[in-house]
């Protein structure tokens, strides 16, 4: 019977190739990479995908017009609108806040009230002539 060392070891053959076998791809690609045709194909094919994603956002947009949608663009100029409207409404409940010092009146945050809407339906175990 064999004993275990006489035994090639097989994760160890595995690395091996799959070590020898990348520096290969590497140097094939390398190569490949390395020359002008290659990088004209690159620029080439570069200018095909951005016409081709702006040809896309172009029609997505008409489409989402059409359908009455906002589209990215929209709903990231109300983000930036939104945001200068929370920064000017900061600035105006700062100068309050001072106005309000500068006369004497100490500022304290405005106590919120939650309004619920009115209870139009009964619940289930309610009987209907129970009001």
């Amino acid at each position: 019977m064999p004993s275990s060392n006489d035994r090639p070891d097989v994760g160890q053959l595995w690395r091996n190739w799959l070590v020898d076998t990348e520096r290969q791809w590497n140097s094939f690609l390398n190569d490949v990479m390395g020359t002008d045709s290659f990088g004209r194909f690159l620029g080439g094919y570069t200018e095909v995908y951005s016409m081709f994603q702006r040809l896309v956002a172009q029609n997505m947009e008409r489409s989402l017009s059409t359908l009455n949608v906002p589209s990215r663009s929209d709903i990231l100029e109300l983000s930036e609108r939104l945001g200068g409207v929370e920064e000017r409404l900061a600035a105006i409940e700062s100068n309050l806040r001072a106005l309000a010092e500068a006369v004497g009146h100490p500022s304290q945050p405005a106590a919120v009230t939650q309004l619920r809407p009115r209870r139009t339906r009964r619940p289930r175990n309610q009987p209907a002539e129970a009001k």
